[in-house]
């Protein structure tokens, strides 16, 4: 990729450029210290839109979790605030299986 930065006067990039600068940041596997300083963006910056753009509207993805053999139908919501709704029959397991997806870590594609 060539240099996504800028040197010297500061450039004033679309949301689109950050979401790009953003996703090569994640893909390269790099810290955002080496990062930054390779392509000439300020580290403040890309935290800011990598902020922002986590808090993004576009639809949240749906990840499905296998269903426990005669457990009854359990649905649960996830809002934008962060808040838990569960809507069934709620077990330990279950919650410990959720629990387990939650904290896998978030891939960019």
């Amino acid at each position: 990729m060539g240099d996504l930065g800028t040197t010297g006067k500061q450039r004033h990039r679309s949301v689109e450029e950050w979401r790009t600068l953003v996703a090569a940041w994640r893909a390269s596997g790099k810290s955002s210290f080496v990062w930054c300083k390779e392509q000439g963006i300020s580290r403040e910056s890309l935290r800011r839109w990598k902020k922002r753009l986590g808090r993004s509207t576009a639809e949240p993805s749906l990840v499905q979790i296998p269903r426990m053999a005669a457990t009854p139908e359990v649905r649960v919501r996830i809002t934008r605030e962060g808040e838990v709704e569960f809507t069934g029959a709620v077990s330990a397991e279950f919650i410990r299986m959720l629990l387990d997806v939650v904290r896998e870590p978030v891939r960019v594609h």
